[in-house]
């Protein structure tokens, strides 16, 4: 198992967009629901996707092309982390609006997304699940660290899967808590969600950036040695 998947699946975790569609779905009348129907549809699009790209490119890994364009490929994300890091730093997001913040300071949602939420059906949380885990940075660096451990399709697979695991571990655990204590855990996460959204750009920038400057290491090293 490659250590830099289960790295950016822990990373995955802890993403600041799902992680308020997740508080958002704790206040609402049905969460045990809405917070299942969340995790399968981000669940199935993560597994999806990886096991395909993963099936698909693993029989041509150790060729120097491969080698070559894996590393290429880390150094450009790797790029564009850290100018969205720097971005980020500066107050900017370059990416998209967010909507001002509620009274349940839900603020780190984009504002359609936010709108949508203080009345969310399955089927909007269903497409929450899919448009806010297709690939993006963590995703795409594991899938490329996965495909550089050179893996079997079974091999792979499990990979995939350990990752998505991982991905989805608080969603999962906040389900788990919501059905066994929900007084409770609306607290806590409450009281998590308020230090988190006052935190969110400078822990967000950080994370984006550490990673971002590591695969730029990575792929000048792997390049130019």
């Amino acid at each position: 198992m490659s250590a830099e998947a289960l790295a950016l699946g822990v990373l995955s975790a802890v993403r600041g967009v799902p992680l308020a569609i997740v508080y958002a779905l704790l206040l609402s009348p049905h969460p045990a629901r809405l917070l299942l129907t969340y995790v399968a549809a981000g669940l199935a699009v993560t597994l999806g996707v990886g096991i395909v790209v993963v099936t698909w490119l693993h029989t041509d890994t150790r060729s120097s092309g491969a080698t070559t364009g894996h590393l290429g490929l880390d150094l450009a994300l790797g790029a564009v982390a850290v100018a969205w890091a720097g971005l980020r730093l500066a107050g900017r997001d370059p990416l998209r609006r967010r909507a001002r913040p509620s009274a349940e300071g839900r603020g780190v949602l984009p504002a359609a997304l936010d709108r949508r939420l203080r009345a969310p059906t399955v089927p909007t949380v269903a497409a929450a699940g899919v448009a806010t885990n297709l690939p993006g940075l963590y995703f795409l660096a594991a899938l490329v660290a996965i495909l550089q451990t050179h893996p079997s399709a079974v091999g792979g697979i499990v990979q995939v899967l350990v990752y998505g695991l991982l991905r989805f571990a608080l969603p999962a655990a906040a389900l788990a808590l919501v059905v066994l204590r929900p007084d409770h855990t609306r607290e806590v996460v409450r009281a998590a969600h308020a230090w988190g959204t006052r935190h969110a750009r400078v822990l967000g920038a950080v994370l984006v950036g550490g990673v971002g400057v590591y695969l730029v290491a990575k792929g000048l090293v792997g390049l130019l040695g």
